[in-house]
């Protein structure tokens, strides 16, 4: 089992440098929180250069760091090191696993208040990448404690995709209640699905056998597949097996930002938004798809005080093998996001104070999350 804890260190890995922090939510001058609540304004116009002005990037996570990294002899391991334990390691893990990444370029991007200084509108042109990769809690228990068991849906989804949007935003109610609405027009670029919905592992005296069941989905311009084929003439194909013929769209869609904020009291502010609320349709064209059916044994394991000391060369390479099948347009929807705060704001909006609850709808599992946040402008 050479390639599989490796593979999950560095995820893990990663998830534990980095998450996603929302900080711009509560920032008034802030050109971004537009991305949070399209009925939110900067407090002026601006210009974003092509290309360089605005790179984001985020990794989100359904598990503390505290359970991915570990201190050992003066240094951090993550939780497949043999110095960790199965108890240790596996007592903070849940039933999924989830890591996700965000990704955001603005190729271009400029917005300006009308002439009453209170309506703002804005144009921009994204390029946006989503991943995320979901691990069973049993993988890791059969790698920590050489368990039997069934693992279900392990799996790893990404998309690319550009999005010209156009947002405006106005005052009702004496400029007590903003409204905003962004509408977006999307090309798909690419997009792929590997998902192993059922694994099942069981132990024959030395030997482990791995019987799985899984499937592959690719929505790729120009899609042409370099097939290989078994002892008896079948066709089959591995994932870089697949190439990119002609560059042109995959798909197409739309979405729209809905967002609202209301001032309860003076200085005390709620707001609401969903956001990426749309599909893309990926043309049947672009699409590649295949079934996996599985079975290899491995020899060589051993099992001490209910922990595995020596591993299988075992490696998800062995079971990417797709049968193809009939390839099908689909549409998708977009990963949306719903974020609700409350904040409150002081001395001529010099402080200010923040609360930030999140709900992001993935592909595998839905990850909530709070934030809150305290702000200081020294200058306006």
């Amino acid at each position: 089992m050479k390639r599989i804890p490796l593979f999950l260190a560095m995820l893990l890995w990663a998830a534990g440098a980095a998450a996603q922090n929302p900080t711009a939510y509560f920032m008034e001058g802030s050109t971004f929180r537009t991305q949070f609540n399209p009925a939110f304004a900067p407090l002026r116009g601006y210009v974003n250069i092509p290309f360089v002005g605005s790179i984001q990037a985020g990794i989100t996570n359904n598990l503390p760091l505290s359970k991915l990294l570990y201190p050992r002899d003066g240094r951090l391991v993550t939780l497949l090191d043999p110095s960790v334990s199965a108890d240790e390691a596996l007592a903070g893990l849940k039933t999924d696993n989830l890591l996700g990444t965000e990704v955001r370029m603005s190729l271009i991007g400029f917005g300006k208040f009308t002439k009453n200084h209170k309506n703002f509108w804005s144009f921009d042109l994204n390029l946006r990448t989503n991943a995320e990769f979901n691990v069973p809690g049993a993988l890791f228990e059969f790698i920590k404690r050489g368990d039997e068991g069934s693992i279900r849906n392990l799996g790893l989804e990404a998309e690319m995709y550009a999005d010209a949007g156009v947002s405006y935003s106005l005052p009702l109610l004496g400029d007590k209640l903003y409204v905003g609405a962004k509408a977006k027009f999307i090309v798909g670029l690419a997009r792929a699905k590997v998902n192993f919905d059922r694994m099942d592992i069981t132990l024959h005296d030395n030997r482990w056998a791995v019987e799985a069941q899984g499937s592959i989905e690719a929505n790729i311009p120009g899609a042409e597949v370099n097939y290989r084929y078994d002892d008896y003439g079948q066709p089959y194909f591995e994932s870089d097996d697949i190439e990119i013929n002609k560059i042109k769209p995959a798909g197409y869609g739309f979405a729209v930002d809905l967002g609202a904020t209301y001032e309860i009291l003076p200085g005390l502010q709620a707001s609401l938004a969903v956001t990426d609320l749309g599909f893309i349709n990926w043309s049947k064209t672009s699409t590649v798809a295949g079934r996996a059916e599985t079975s290899i044994e491995y020899t060589g394991i051993m099992i001490e005080n209910g922990e595995t000391s020596s591993t299988p060369d075992f490696s998800l390479d062995d079971l990417k093998q797709f049968r193809p099948i009939e390839a099908k347009g689909s549409v998708r929807a977009l990963q949306a996001s719903v974020n609700a705060g409350l904040g409150y704001f002081m001395w001529d909006h010099r402080v200010g104070f923040g609360l930030l609850y999140q709900a992001r709808f993935r592909e595998f599992k839905t990850l909530h999350s709070v934030t809150g946040s305290i702000n200081f402008s020294p200058i306006r």
